[in-house]
This record gives structure tokens, sequence and C-alpha cells, in this order.
């Protein structure tokens, strides 16, 4: 296990009366929980929370006037080491779950009929299993570039695979694509993280069924899997962006920094009565750009 805190922090310009949804707030899972939590917005902005229909995603309403949104997360996490099992089987489809049954179709930004001709071409005689979902994850990271700027938000899968260029929500896109057109299924998922390199941002990584359990895999490699703390879940990325608005605004920064615990956290009251978060002295107090 391990100690996580996260201070995160957007800055936007609105231009006109805007309705904000935010996916920034980590959700309390098997394999990870929310220690403390505060949220602030600029003064005089009030927000509501709720959850998706199936409650695993959280998500924070403000409605906003016309002048500068600042918004911060702080956050206090426990994370558990990612599974990793090299005999977990692919299922039959026939004894899925019901509700893991849309991870296999086709979505917004993972068009599955249109590499399936492909992904049989290149995958459909390794044998099935956990080792073929890795050769899949192995081969999306061999041959695609890590490029910033190199896609839109208007890519998905196909694009990907025609480009072989993109940024982690292509590569997962991609690797999610190929896992389904296998009958394989495969969904996409938003995390905090700690970058080198590209400069601090969300990450976006892959989780595969297997076995009546999910694993997670990481076609870039940028960062090791036992450093992702879990934002959002959902068949692509159009389930889970960490914002999205209805009116007019610009956003001037964004800053998710993620640091490990030190041992050294000093308490500092939330809110909520009884509620704590837990920051190093300096360490996460303070703006973050880039």
């Amino acid at each position: 296990m391990t100690t996580f805190h996260i201070d995160c922090e957007f800055d936007y310009d609105v231009v006109a009366q805007s309705l904000f949804v935010f996916n920034f707030a980590v959700p309390t899972t098997r394999t990870q929980r929310v220690m403390a939590e505060r949220v602030t917005l600029s003064a005089g902005s009030g927000y509501d929370e709720f959850r998706d229909e199936g409650g695993r995603n959280r998500y924070f309403r403000v409605d906003v006037p016309p002048g500068p949104l600042n918004v911060r997360y702080l956050a206090t996490v426990e994370v558990d080491p990612p599974v990793v099992d090299l005999t977990a089987p692919e299922m039959p489809l026939a004894r899925l779950p019901g509700e893991i049954l849309a991870y296999v179709q086709t979505s917004r930004y993972v068009e599955v009929e249109a590499i399936f001709a492909f992904a049989c071409r290149r995958f459909q005689n390794i044998p099935p299993g956990y080792q073929r979902v890795q050769a899949i994850c192995q081969w999306v990271k061999a041959n695609v570039d890590y490029l910033l700027g190199s896609s839109s938000l208007t890519y998905g899968a196909r694009d990907v695979l025609a480009n072989r260029a993109g940024v982690c929500r292509d590569f997962a896109h991609l690797m999610i694509a190929l896992c389904r057109a296998l009958n394989i299924p495969a969904r996409f998922v938003t995390a905090y993280t700690r970058y080198v390199e590209p400069p601090p941002d969300f990450h976006a990584v892959v989780e595969v069924y297997l076995g009546n359990q999910w694993y997670l895999f990481d076609a870039t490699d940028l960062v090791p899997l036992s450093d992702l703390i879990r934002i959002g879940t959902g068949r692509d990325a159009l389930d889970v962006p960490f914002a999205t608005f209805f009116g007019s605004a610009r956003m001037r920064r964004l800053s998710p920094i993620v640091a490990p615990a030190t041992g050294t956290e000093t308490l500092v009251t939330l809110q909520t009565p009884g509620a704590g978060i837990l920051l190093a002295p300096g360490q996460l107090s303070g703006p973050r750009g880039y």
C-alpha cells in the first residue's frame, strides 16, 4: 500500500454564465481509499456532487457567472499495488456478467468494427489470456509514437492505428479497440499520476476483464501502474472527461500534482467536522503550473 497526496487546481476565465461538470474527485474502490479530501472554489461559487448511474464516478456541478473561476481539490489516498496474474484466462461471452458486455462493444472513440480485421490478423493466433492482452499492450507501445499535439479530441482508435501517433488517451483507445475486437472486455480509466515528462497532467490507461477480475495496463509505459490513483472509469474518454462546460469559458491553467506521503505530514482541518487532510508542509500547498 502507498499513500499519495493530490493537489489539483484549475483556473478558468468564464466569459458568459456557464455550467461546469467536473470529474476530478477520487472514488473509494476495492483497491484505493480516500482518507481525506477538500474541494474549494472561488468565493461565491457553490457546487453539488452527484454520481453516474452505476455509482462509480463522482461529479461536481458548478453554475458560474462571468469572471475568474478557481477550483482546487486536495486529497489523501491509500492505493494498493496492482494485481498481475499471467495465468488469468479470457472469459467466454456467454459467461460474462451482463454489465460487462458493454465493454466488448463499439463506443464513440473505440470503433471496433473498423479495426476488427487487423486485430484478428495480428493477435488471433496468440494463446488467449493475460499474456495475449500483454502482447496487445506491448504492440501498441512499440508501434505508436507518444507525440504531444499529434492528435485531436475527435481522434478515435481507427485514427490512431492509421497515424501511429498520439497521447495517452489515444494509446488507451487503440488498445481497448484491439481487445474488444477479440471479445476481451476492456474499458478506459482516467487517473492522477506522477509524471516526470511530459508536464503534470491527467493520465489515461486501460482496464481489461480476465478471469472475473479487472487488470490494469498502460500502453504508454510512461509511469508505473503502482503510481496511479483512479478518477474515472468508462467505455472511453467520452464518459470521463475531467471537465465539461456548457457556456463560454477558457482554461488558463491546469495543475494536477501528485506526491507520495513522506511521514512528516501535518493535519489541516476541513470544512466537514471531524475530517482532515494530511499535507507535508510546503509540499502541496500553493499554486502550481506549467
